[in-house]
């Protein structure tokens, strides 16, 4: 595995009442939000001991295995992580360099370097140096993330990688009532990345309705192969047949039930499910 992407994530300055949200805010990921909870903990705590004068030493940066399938909130955790570590005085920096594909590994700059692997990719012996130099630099936190067949075989490469990791978290598939729930999400966003361009869900059907919809049009294996990633394509495929209507900004669940099966429809082509 090489990399073929670098995308770093430069956020306003985090408070941790902001971070306490985005935590509330995750969908599904029950054991990992318990995780991120303890660590907000731990803040508060090493803050209250530094009020009251007692002298608080920071960890050291470590090391992480994100294990799971696309679209299950790796690169979300990620970026809470990275925001937590710099307000728990872990890290210089609360960005997260996020890399996968075909191109050198630039330094984190004291931040999270999140390394994707794909499963097809062959795994690159320069690579696995790069990032081990970068562990070795002790300023980044270096998650590795992908399915267990890829990161096997990464590790598996490099005995040198695995005893430098020091935590494993399994981010398990999102079931349909979790993945109806982002759907809404997403469709309720306003702003920059507004999938629906004025185009609202109708308010006469809710999240029990979506995932059935779901359930039944969207086969079980691309649910579990792309989790998250597949709804934008579903809503995006919904604001087309309402867009058949002149004058309509509100999706029905008619226009909502073609919308998923035709999104579906699409990546099961695409992927030869």
């Amino acid at each position: 595995m090489s990399i073929i992407a670098c995308d770093t994530y430069y956020e306003d300055t985090p408070t941790l009442d902001e971070v306490k949200n985005e935590i509330s805010g995750i969908v599904g990921l029950r054991e990992i939000k318990d995780q991120l909870a303890a660590i907000v903990e731990k803040i508060i705590a090493a803050e209250k001991d530094a009020a009251n004068g007692f002298r608080v030493v920071p960890p050291k940066p470590f090391h992480m295995v994100f294990l799971g399938n696309n679209g299950t909130g790796k690169s979300t955790v990620a970026r809470i992580l990275g925001k937590l570590f710099y307000l728990a005085g872990v890290l210089s920096s609360y960005t997260v360099t996020e890399m996968q594909g075909n191109r050198k590994i630039k330094d984190a700059e004291g931040g999270v370097l999140l390394v994707n692997i794909d499963d097809e990719e062959p795994v690159n012996s320069k690579t696995i140096e790069e990032i081990i130099d970068v562990m070795d630099k002790r300023e980044s936190s270096v998650i590795l993330a992908g399915s267990y067949k890829g990161l096997n075989q990464y590790i598996k490469f490099n005995h040198e990688l695995y005893g430098r990791f020091s935590a494993r978290l399994q981010f398990d598939d999102l079931n349909c009532e979790d993945l109806a729930i982002i759907l809404q999400n997403k469709a309720s966003h306003k702003g920059d990345h507004d999938l629906l361009c004025g185009f609202d869900l109708d308010a006469s059907f809710g999240t029990v309705d979506i995932a059935r919809m779901i359930a039944h049009y969207t086969p079980a294996n691309l649910r579990s192969m792309m989790n998250a990633h597949v709804l934008d394509q579903m809503l995006i495929e919904a604001k087309k047949v309402a867009s058949d209507r002149p004058g309509e900004k509100t999706i029905s669940l008619s226009d909502l039930r073609l919308g998923i099966q035709n999104g579906a429809q699409i990546y099961t082509k695409l992927l030869n499910l």
